[in-house]
C-alpha cells in the first residue's frame, strides 16, 4: 500500500479530526487574511545595485531634498499660485518628505497660467515612497483652498492609484468568478453538493494563504501584488483540484466500490496526479526567484503557498468531507449525466479518429498553434506610464499636463550624478559638469541637459536631463540607453557617472527581466522534465509534454503581442494599447502557465498510463485514458478559463493582459493540446511511450501509482454495492 493509500484510510477514520482542523484553520486565519492588505509593500520592483537604485540612494541621502522621482502637485484654478504657501507648508510636515520646491524641481515654474507645480522629495526607497505618497495625496486634498484643484503624479503616486485599482479590480473579479464559476461546476457535476465542493476547497486554501502570508510579512517584506496573484492562481488550481478527486470518487463508486474504497482510490491516482501538478506548478513558480527582485519573490511565495496549500486540502479536507457524505455527493441532482461508457463513448470515438489520421491531425494544430506565435517575435518589453490607469486618475492627469507645460520628457526626467572630487563649486568641478552636460546634449532625443546643483558636501554633481519623448515608451528608453553609452565610463568624462531616474529605473527592471529570463526558462524546462520523468516512468512522454506546453505557451504569448502590444481588438476590450507589454508579465506568465498546462498532462497521461498498465494495448490505453479525463479537463478548463477571463477585465493593463493570456492559454491547452496532439503523438510514438532505460529506471525515484483494475461484481451484486456506497 503505498503511501497515499495509508494517507486515505487515516482520512477517512479521522474524518471529523480532520475537518474541525481545517475549520479552526481557517478561522484563525479569516481575521488575518483581512488585514494582510496593511502588512503588504506597495512597491518591490527596484532593481537593488543598479544605476538608478545607486541614484536614488544618493539623492536622498547627499542631496538637501532630492530625489530621482519625485511627487508632482499640479494645482488648478485661478487662484493657484496663491494655494501654493498653504500647500507647501501642510506637505512639508508629511512623515517621509525630505522638502517641497515650487515648480518640477529642474528650473522655474514651468506651468501656465492658472496653473503650478510642486515637486514633492520623497524619502527612502520604493516601498517608503510609495506610502509617503498615500500621505502626500491625503495632506494635498485637506490643504487646497475652495476653487482650486488638486492632482498627484509621479511615480510613487503612480503606484498609490495602481494598488488602489488593482484592489478594486480584485474584489470585483471574485464576485463575478465565483457564481460563474459555480454554473460551471454545476453544468459539470449535474448535483449542487458535488459542485459546492471544489469551490469549499479553494475558499479554504485560499484563507488559509492569505493568514499565512500575514505570518511571513512580520518577518519579510511582501509586494502588494502577492493577493493578486494568490487570489487568481489560488481559485483556479483549487477548484481544478478538487473537480478531479470528486470526479474519480464518483466514478469509482459508480463501478461498485464502497465509499471508503473509492476514496482511497481517488486520491492514490487522481490525487496524485493534483500532487505531481501541484510540484511542477511550485517548480515553476520558483523560477521567478532566479531574477532577484522583491515583487517577483512575493508573487512566488503568494502563488507557491497557496498551490501547495489547495493540493493538501485536496488530498485531507476533500477526502475527509467524501468519507462524510458517501453516496449523499450526489444529493440535490438537477440532471444527470450519461456516465463514461468506455469503448462506446463519445471521447473514446474521437481518439480513435484521431489516431487513424494521426500525422494529419498534429500537423493541422502545430500549424494553428505556430500562427498564433508569430506575433512573439516582435515583443517589446517595458514598463507602464501613467496612461495605463483610468483617465481622471492623479498620476495621468499630472502626466499630461506636464507633457503639455514643458514637453514629453518632463513627466520623467534623467538624473545624472557626476563625481567631482575637488567640489562642484571648485573650476574643474564646473568644467565636469558642463562637460557632462554638453555631452548630453549631443545624444540622440535628448531636449536638454542642465546643471540642477550639488551634494551637501560638493562632491558630486547633478544633471537633469529631458528628452523629447515619454520615459517609458520604446523611443525614451531608447535614449536612456544612449546616454548611459555616452556618459558611463567615457575617457574623457569623470570616471563614475550614474545615470538613473525615473525612466532608468524602468531600463534596469526590464533589463534585470530580460537578462534572467533565458535562465528561468532553462531551470524549469529542466526541473519539469525531470519531475515528469519520475512520474510518468517514461523520457519520451515527458519530452513531448514539456515541448506541447512550450507550444501552447508561445501561442498565448503570441496572442498576447497582437492584442495587447499591436492593439487587435482594444476597442472590443476597453484599453488603448502603450505598444508594449509590462516587462513583469510574460516572465511570471511563463513560470504560472507551464506549471498550470501540466495539471491536465499529468491527470491525462496517467490515467492512460493506468489503462496501459492494465490492457498492455497503447492505443487503447489513450482512447481509454481520454474517455474518463476529457470531460473532467474540459470542466476544469471551463473553471479556469471563466476565473481568468474575470480578471481580464481589470482596469489595469498588465492584469488585463495576464488574464487574457492565461485564459486563452488554458484554452487552446485543453483543446487542441490534450484532445488532439496527445492522442496523434501517442500513437505514432507507439510503443516507445512507455520505454524507460533499466538504468533510468532505477536511479528514479517512485512518484507514480498504478492502480489496480476497477473492481468486477456481478449483476446481484449492483445493488448491494450502490447500497454500500449510499452509507
Amino acid at each position: 500500500m503505498d503511501i497515499l493509500t495509508r494517507l486515505a484510510y487515516l482520512v477517512i477514520r479521522r474524518r471529523r479530526t480532520v475537518v474541525t482542523v481545517w475549520v479552526l484553520l481557517a478561522a484563525a486565519c479569516a481575521p488575518l487574511a483581512l488585514a494582510l492588505p496593511d502588512r503588504l509593500g506597495p512597491g518591490g520592483f527596484d532593481v537593488a545595485g543598479s544605476q538608478s537604485y545607486q541614484v536614488q540612494e544618493a539623492l536622498g541621502r547627499d542631496f538637501d531634498g532630492g530625489a530621482a522621482d519625485p511627487a508632482v502637485v499640479l494645482l488648478r484654478g485661478e487662484d493657484a499660485a496663491a494655494a501654493v504657501p498653504a500647500v507647501t507648508a501642510a506637505l512639508e510636515d508629511v512623515e517621509g518628505v525630505l522638502a517641497v520646491r515650487p515648480g518640477l524641481g529642474f528650473g522655474g515654474q514651468e506651468a501656465g497660467p492658472g496653473r503650478a507645480y510642486l515637486s514633492v522629495a520623497l524619502a527612502g526607497g520604493q516601498d517608503d515612497q510609495v506610502r509617503a505618497a498615500e500621505r502626500v495625496v491625503e495632506t494635498v486634498d485637506e490643504a487646497v483652498p475652495a476653487g482650486v484643484t488638486a492632482d498627484v503624479g509621479g511615480r510613487a503616486a503612480l503606484y498609490v492609484d495602481v494598488n488602489a485599482v488593482s484592489k478594486k479590480d480584485l474584489e470585483r473579479a471574485e464576485i463575478v468568478s465565483f457564481p460563474l464559476t459555480l454554473l460551471v461546476l454545476l453544468l459539470a457535476f449535474g448535483s449542487l453538493v458535488a459542485a459546492g465542493l471544489p469551490v469549499l476547497l479553494g475558499v479554504a486554501s485560499l484563507v488559509v494563504t492569505l493568514g499565512l502570508l500575514y505570518g511571513l510579512s512580520l518577518v519579510s517584506s511582501l509586494s502588494i501584488y502577492v493577493t493578486n496573484t494568490a487570489s487568481v492562481i489560488g481559485i483556479a488550481v483549487g477548484i481544478d483540484y478538487a473537480l478531479f478527486v470528486v470526479t474519480r470518487f464518483r466514478q469509482e463508486l459508480r463501478h461498485g466500490l464502497g465509499v471508503e474504497d473509492a476514496i482511497a482510490r481517488s486520491v492514490a491516482t487522481a490525487g496524485r496526479a493534483v500532487a505531481v501538478s501541484g510540484l511542477t506548478v511550485m517548480v515553476a513558480l520558483g523560477g521567478l526567484f532566479l531574477v532577484d527582485v522583491a515583487g517577483f519573490r512575493s508573487m512566488a511565495i503568494g502563488s507557491m503557498v497557496v498551490v501547495a496549500l489547495a493540493v493538501a486540502a485536496a488530498l485531507t479536507l476533500l477526502p475527509a468531507v467524501l468519507a462524510m457524505l458517501g453516496g449523499r455527493v450526489d444529493r440535490f441532482t438537477l440532471f444527470r449525466h450519461r456516465p463514461t461508457t468506455g469503448e462506446g463513448g463519445g471521447w473514446y470515438r474521437w481518439s480513435r479518429l484521431v489516431m487513424r489520421r494521426p500525422a494529419l491531425f498534429l500537423a493541422g494544430v502545430v500549424a494553428v498553434l505556430l500562427a498564433c506565435a508569430v506575433p512573439l517575435l516582435d515583443i517589446r518589453l517595458g514598463q507602464p506610464s501613467a496612461s495605463t490607469l483610468p483617465e481622471g486618475s492623479g498620476p495621468r492627469t499630472v502626466m499630461e499636463q506636464v507633457q503639455q507645460d514643458v514637453g514629453p520628457g518632463a513627466a520623467g526626467p534623467v538624473e545624472v550624478l557626476v563625481p567631482t572630487p575637488a567640489g562642484a563649486g571648485s573650476a574643474a568641478g564646473s568644467a565636469a559638469l558642463q562637460a557632462v552636460a554638453s555631452r548630453a546634449e549631443q545624444v540622440r532625443g535628448v531636449v536638454s541637459a542642465t546643471v540642477a546643483g550639488a551634494s551637501r558636501d560638493g562632491t558630486v554633481g547633478r544633471v537633469v536631463v529631458l528628452g523629447n519623448s515619454v520615459t517609458q515608451s520604446a523611443e525614451g528608453q531608447e535614449t536612456i540607453r544612449l546616454l548611459r553609452d555616452a556618459l558611463v565610463g567615457a575617457h574623457d568624462l569623470p570616471a563614475g557617472v550614474l545615470v538613473g531616474g525615473q525612466g532608468a529605473s524602468d531600463l534596469d527592471l526590464t533589463s534585470r527581466v530580460n537578462s534572467r529570463l533565458p535562465w528561468v526558462i532553462g531551470t524549469v524546462l529542466l526541473l519539469s522534465l525531470l519531475l515528469l520523468t519520475a512520474t510518468l516512468r517514461s523520457p519520451v512522454l515527458a519530452a513531448k509534454a514539456v515541448v506541447m506546453n512550450l507550444l501552447s505557451v508561445g501561442a498565448a504569448y503570441g496572442l498576447m503581442v497582437a492584442v495587447f502590444q499591436w492593439g487587435w481588438g482594444a476597442d472590443l476590450l476597453g484599453f488603448t494599447s502603450e505598444g508594449q507589454i509590462q516587462a513583469w508579465v510574460p516572465l511570471f506568465l511563463f513560470c504560472v502557465l507551464f506549471g498550470l498546462s501540466m495539471d491536465y498532462e499529468v491527470f491525462l497521461l496517467s490515467r492512460m498510463r493506468e489503462e496501459h498498465a492494465r490492457t498492455g494495448d497503447n492505443e487503447q490505453a489513450v482512447a481509454l485514458g481520454l474517455e474518463h479525463t476529457a470531460r473532467t479537463i474540459t470542466s476544469a478548463a471551463l473553471v479556469m478559463v471563466t476565473v481568468f477571463a474575470a480578471f481580464s477585465s481589470s482596469r489595469l493593463l498588465a492584469f488585463k493582459a495576464m488574464g487574457f493570456s492565461l485564459a486563452v492559454a488554458v484554452l487552446l491547452d485543453a483543446t487542441l493540446v490534450r484532445i488532439v496532439t496527445v492522442p496523434a503523438l501517442m500513437r505514432l510514438m507507439g510503443r516507445a511511450n512507455w520505454w524507460t532505460p533499466r538504468w533510468l529506471d532505477r536511479v528514479l525515484p517512485r512518484l507514480e501509482a498504478v492502480a489496480p483494475p476497477p473492481a468486477v461484481i456481478t449483476l446481484p451484486d449492483v445493488e448491494a454495492a450502490r447500497t454500500t456506497s449510499r452509507t
